[in-house]
Order: C-alpha cells, then sequence, then structure tokens
C-alpha cells in the first residue's frame, strides 16, 4: 500500500510552511504591532525544529531496536514540551506586544 505523502514531501511541506510563516508573521507582525511584531517570524523557524525533534524522537532504530511511536514517555514529553513552549510563547508575546 502506498503512502499517501512520503516523508520527504511532508518534510518539503513543512520547510515552505515555515518559511511562510517566517516571511508572512514577520511582515504581518510588524504592520500591526511596528518593529515589535517582527518577532512574530520566529515562529516559523521554531515550527521546523520541533518537526526535526518530532521526527528524531520517533524515529525507528533497527540497530538499537528503539521505535518512538510505541512508546508512551514520547508522547507525554511531547504534550509537555507543547504546552511548555506555547505557554512560555504566550508570556513573551505579552510581553513583547503589550508593554505600557
Amino acid at each position: 500500500m502506498q503512502e499517501l505523502i512520503s516523508p520527504s514531501q511532508s518534510d518539503q511541506l513543512i520547510l515552505l510552511v515555515s518559511g511562510a510563516l517566517l516571511i508572512g508573521g514577520t511582515n504581518w507582525g510588524k504592520k500591526i504591532f511596528g518593529a515589535r511584531g517582527v518577532n512574530l517570524g520566529f515562529i516559523g523557524p521554531l515550527v521546523f525544529c520541533l518537526w526535526q525533534f518530532h521526527k528524531w524522537i520517533t524515529r525507528y532504530d533497527g540497530q538499537r531496536e528503539y521505535f518512538g511511536l510505541d512508546k508512551v514517555w514520547v508522547l507525554v514529553l511531547e504534550i509537555v514540551l507543547f504546552v511548555a513552549l506555547g505557554a512560555a510563547a504566550g508570556i513573551v508575546w505579552k510581553k513583547l506586544i503589550y508593554r505600557e
């Protein structure tokens, strides 16, 4: 059975989305929030780094018999990481944009 999307296609898609978020986020943030809004462009590289981390932690390594998708701690780690990064991004966003 053939996959709907290959790993190389998903990597290309993530790279395209990350680049679009970098450029679009920077331009939109600067237009709406001024110079401080340029920081919105950092979402693009963050998405790319998180995708690379996800690929690494869920990899299959036949030599060491490691398969990340069948481990509960991998799921828990990714959930905790995404919640923590989301909270941190919200705090940073609030500090950068809504300064008085």
